[in-house]
């Protein structure tokens, strides 16, 4: 926000919301006419009459950062507030400009961009005097977690050369925490790649999901959110897509149950649906599957994307913004099918389910699953393990059907005998029309080879001391 920089600076909001609307029509010009351009970002940008609301707002925390009383979140939020501004003030003359314009990131750079990024000095004092010069004591800079304090008593800047992005809420957009990004040139002995606050009193990182409030508008016209791994992917989806795809993401840990709740308040997930374009490795795959537990509690729209670089913001630097564009908005597939694969391959040696026992553990470990899908998706991914099982492994489709509705069944049963509400094991609410759906699904599954029956006898009638010890754990 605009001001002078002292503590008690009242934010322009009337140059805000025009920084907004111009920011929005620079990033859509490039794909649209300058009139067109301006329609979309006057639909896009904050409404003037909700000004003398905000402007109310900002008045009162005034007030409140006046009071030697203001010990609060009011003072925190203020202190946040001054701290971007004096990032902000030493954003030009840094390598950060340069770092995003290489990286396809110019857009956050415009004045009127929602993320309002910075800079901290490399420097081990220099917020911290400047705090207090606004007349900040240390025990609230200590609250804010802006700075850290040595064995000697000393406090000296958390933040030390670094790209800083705030963190802000998404219901008011207040500023409640900073992520920084260290130089390209920095080493593991300058602190990890990204530093996060500190958890405050003001601010939990597993109940903060960075990208949405800057995308809130966008979101509040349709667009759809997009989970990613870090803040430059979010930003890389929001430029990438403008109006159509917003980027949020829980800054490279596991989504929490708070983080999907708060994204289900914010945003219709049912008209939107949800994309997730995380890292295309092991670790992204591995974080996609398990984000379904909390993600599958508030919606089951959920698909993935597919990439042909690591993250969303290496496909925006290397093959640009239209790349990145097409791929958010084709070649998805839902989240479930990562998510029983994850079961069957839970089972695999060498890619394949090599034995008996370990073919029946994993359709066993699916049908467990599926039996906590809303009916739809069940009979979609009970279809595709029926098939999966008749053409690779030999099994009928007696078999195959049979093996996962038994399991949907005593899965069922077993819940139903239960007095609290009935759930799966990831958490979702157990449809009575499960069952159904996947007999519906997978009856008209056409044979491909018929020669398992005879496997299937062989596994029933085999010996306790057969089974391979390690298969009793392994997929559930």
């Amino acid at each position: 926000m605009s001001g002078s920089g002292t503590a008690g600076d009242e934010p322009d909001l009337v140059a805000e919301a025009r920084f907004w609307r111009e920011w929005n029509t620079a990033v859509f010009e490039r794909d649209h006419s300058r009139e067109e351009a301006e329609r979309i970002a006057a639909t896009l940008s904050p409404d003037p009459e909700r000004l003398e609301a905000l402007l109310s707002r900002a008045r009162a925390t005034h007030a409140l950062r006046q009071s030697p009383a203001a010990l609060g979140d009011d003072v925190l939020v203020q202190i946040h507030a001054d701290a971007g501004r004096f990032f902000q003030s030493r954003l030009a003359q840094s390598w950060v400009p340069g770092y995003l314009t290489e990286r396809g990131l110019d857009a956050v750079l415009l004045p009127t961009s929602p993320w309002k990024v910075g800079y901290a000095p490399d420097s081990w004092t220099d917020l911290t005097n400047h705090l207090r010069s606004l007349g900040y004591s240390d025990d609230t800079l200590l609250r804010s977690g802006l700075v850290c304090q040595a064995d000697s008593g000393h406090v000296y800047d958390r933040f030390r050369n670094r790209l800083m992005i705030p963190l802000r809420r998404a219901d008011d957009r207040v500023v409640i925490a900073f992520a920084g990004r260290r130089a390209l040139e920095a080493t593991d002995d300058d602190g990890p790649k990204y530093l996060n606050s500190p958890n405050t009193d003001l601010y939990v990182k597993g109940r903060t999901l960075p990208g949405l409030a800057e995308g809130r508008r966008a979101l509040d016209h349709g667009a759809r959110p997009v989970l990613v791994e870090g803040l430059t992917d979010a930003m890389a989806v929001s430029i990438a897509a403008p109006g159509t795809c917003v980027g949020v993401t829980a800054c490279g840990t596991a989504l929490t149950s708070e983080q999907a709740a708060l994204l289900a308040r914010t945003v219709n997930l049912r008209e939107s649906g949800l994309r997730i374009a995380l890292d295309a490795d092991g670790a992204g795959s591995k974080a996609a599957v398990r984000a379904y537990a909390p993600l599958s509690q508030v919606t089951s729209e959920i698909t993935t994307v597919t990439l042909s670089e690591k993250d969303p913001a290496k496909l925006l630097q290397h093959h640009g913004r239209q790349a990145l564009k097409d791929a958010l908005t084709s070649g998805t597939r839902p989240l479930a099918d990562l998510v029983v694969n994850a079961k069957v391959e839970a089972w695999q040696r060498n890619g394949r389910l090599e034995s008996v026992e370990a073919q029946f553990g994993a359709i066993r470990a699916v049908g467990k699953l599926i039996a906590t899908m809303p009916p739809a998706e069940a009979a979609e991914q009970a279809t595709r393990i029926a098939t999966l099982f008749i053409r690779d492994y030999g099994w009928s489709p007696e078999d195959a059907n049979r093996e996962l509705i038994e399991v949907v069944e005593r899965h069922v049963s077993a819940a139903s005998e239960e007095t609290r509400p009935i759930r799966g094991t990831v958490g979702d609410e157990l449809p009575p029309q499960t069952t159904d759906a996947v007999r519906s699904a997978t009856a008209p599954v056409k044979a491909i080879a018929s020669s398992h029956q005879v496997m299937c006898q062989r596994y029933r009638t085999a010996s306790a001391n057969r089974a391979q010890p390690g298969h009793a754990q392994r997929g559930d």
